[in-house]
């Protein structure tokens, strides 16, 4: 499974609301995808500036 990472988050909250699984928790730090994340990337396709992105499994599975 793809790692889904949070960068330049604005703070609109958009991908708290429509993770299905409420994978995506605020922190001090920013916005942080737990391993609770599914892959379903409705995150990605929600997000108004793009902050989300699909890295490669750290573990080079497919």
């Amino acid at each position: 499974m793809a790692v889904v990472t949070i960068g330049a988050c604005q703070g609109c909250g958009a991908c708290l609301l429509t993770c299905p699984v409420h994978a995506i928790r605020p922190t001090p730090a920013g916005l942080r995808v737990t391993d609770r994340c599914t892959g379903c990337l409705e995150c990605l396709e929600i997000c108004p500036v793009d902050a989300i992105r699909v890295d490669p499994d750290p573990r080079g599975e497919q």
